[in-house]
């Protein structure tokens, strides 16, 4: 089902009569209040549901924090999401919309902030209210403030830098990719910027990046056309003369050399390998089907359609996933589909490893980069680039279940300027790849000797003494293995990493995004 875009507002002009007759009626008088939101930034959805869907997607996010109150853009979508807005605090909100069965919902990214709600068409009256005012009318108390500011800090460091090694060294990876840049700090923020955070802060920031000038709407659902032109002229009520346009990010800077960020957490059972590289390509680049195609390759993910998971967690029980995305990925809830709305102009190339063991890791870093290294220079075969093309077309058609993602992916779209719905010219395109053009790709966009290796593991120093010096790494099983696996193993004990001492640096967990 494709989206359609319905006028919201029509004007009509009328020209003088020249004729005798009754005098005409005067034009109606302009509505009160700013204009309503224009036509091209709303998306409808025709559907029969019963659910009524809306999804409200800002181009504005971390990257919009100011130098040093990083985390501002997070806590002020929080303070929107888990105060009180209108005079009805978040406590009485809940209470109302539990038995209408309705959510609420959003997250805030480097670059795009969204707020989701869902419910019945029956309580659509009694619910929208709610959701309005949460977006117009934020409350911003000081109460409110303390205790989402609270929770931000608790989150970066005890959740972030504590409890979460995969989302830690991911987070690490695009510091690396992205340094200097404003895409170089959790979208939370960081423990200094948190800090310097003011409740006054908050009601200013969302004048300025969660209004109109960024602002795109969809809806779904048995809506009627009075609902769709209030929606309207309430969100154009987030016009405000702070109100700015999107700024394209800049650049990032270069990378010259292949590094490793190690940060050091004694009390890990585990280590947690990113690695990554900036690429230029967005979902309206010629290239990116290619880059996606090649991700699925190396590694898509959780399933085992992708090498690496077959050379590390099928043929060596190495550990638990091994997967390779083209671009920015968040796992849709407990899903192993992305979330929508997490778009980015600046992307980058990235491998998880996910976790392994101490005494294993410098064998699989190696056996990855390995893999990286021969997909790039090597190319695909024909017989697999035929496999994962046909794996492509058929699994990424799940990749739109629900309503809620059809939205966000119709906003994307928007975002990116793409002509025609993500999926369906994502599938065709695949489709048309030849093996030569996935491969000729992968030379242009990925160069494996700078790419960037970010690491969370106990013991860090021994480590990293371990990959400049570069001595063999050979594993040991707790069963027999084949012969020819143990043969490849022998080649990948001593494939080299090629890291000098400068180009290895080691960080104490506490110090990561202080």
């Amino acid at each position: 089902m494709t989206a359609r875009t319905r006028r919201l507002w029509l004007g009509l002009a009328c020209g003088a009569l020249l004729s005798c007759g009754p005098a005409p009626k005067p034009p109606a008088p302009p509505p009160k209040g700013p204009p309503p939101l224009a036509a091209e930034r709303i998306i409808l959805r025709e559907s029969p549901a019963p659910v009524v869907e809306l999804r409200v997607m800002f181009e504005a996010g971390s990257a919009d924090d100011p130098k040093g109150q990083e985390g501002l853009t997070y806590v002020t979508v929080a303070s929107m999401l888990e105060g009180s807005a209108g005079g009805v605090s978040y406590a009485e909100r809940a209470r109302q919309l539990f038995p209408m069965a309705a959510e609420i919902s959003g997250h805030v990214e480097r670059q795009q902030t969204v707020f989701s709600a869902r419910v019945h068409r029956d309580h659509l009256e009694r619910f929208y209210p709610f959701f309005r005012d949460m977006l117009l009318h934020p409350d911003f108390t000081e109460a409110d403030f303390e205790r989402v500011r609270a929770r931000a800090v608790s989150s970066l460091t005890q959740d972030l830098r504590g409890a979460d090694d995969e989302g830690l060294g991911k987070e690490v990876l695009q510091t690396m990719l992205f340094e200097g840049h404003p895409f170089g700090h959790p979208e939370i923020g960081s423990e200094g910027g948190l800090h310097h955070l003011a409740a006054l802060d908050l009601p200013a920031h969302q004048q300025r990046v969660l209004c109109v000038k960024r602002m795109r709407v969809a809806i779904a659902g048995s809506v009627d056309a009075a609902f769709e032109a209030r929606f309207a002229q309430d969100m154009g009520g987030l016009i405000t003369a702070a109100c700015t346009a999107p700024v394209a990010p800049p650049e990032p800077l270069p990378q010259t050399v292949r590094r490793a960020w190690l940060v050091d957490k004694p009390e890990a059972a585990s280590i947690a390998i990113s690695l990554g590289l900036p690429v230029n390509v967005t979902r309206k680049h010629p290239d990116y089907a290619a880059l996606t195609l090649a991700a699925a390759y190396l590694g898509q993910h959780r399933t085992f359609a992708g090498r690496l998971m077959q050379k590390m967690r099928a043929d060596r029980g190495l550990n638990y996933g091994d997967y390779a995305y083209a671009e920015h990925f968040v796992q849709d809830g407990f899903t192993r589909f992305p979330l929508p709305n997490v778009g980015r102009r600046q992307q980058y190339f990235s491998i998880w490893i996910r976790p392994v063991q101490p005494e294993q890791t410098h064998f699989a870093l190696r056996l990855a980069v390995r893999e990286l290294e021969r997909c790039v220079r090597e190319g695909i075969s024909q017989a697999d680039f035929e496999r994962i093309q046909r794996f492509v077309d058929r699994y990424y058609a799940l990749y739109a279940q629900t309503e809620q993602q059809r939205l966000g992916n119709a906003l994307d779209d928007a975002f990116y300027g793409n002509q025609g719905p993500y999926l369906d010219v994502l599938r065709a395109q695949v489709r048309a790849l030849t093996r030569d053009q996935v491969n000729a790709a992968l030379k242009r966009h990925l160069d494996p000797d700078k790419l960037q290796m970010a690491l969370v593991a106990p013991n860090a120093q021994k480590l990293a003494t371990q990959l400049v010096e570069g001595a063999p790494s050979p594993i040991v099983y707790a069963s027999e293995k084949p012969a020819e696996i143990l043969e490849e193993d022998r080649e990948i004990a001593a494939y080299p990493l090629n890291l000098l001492a400068p180009q290895v640096k080691v960080v104490p967990v506490d110090e990561v995004f202080r």
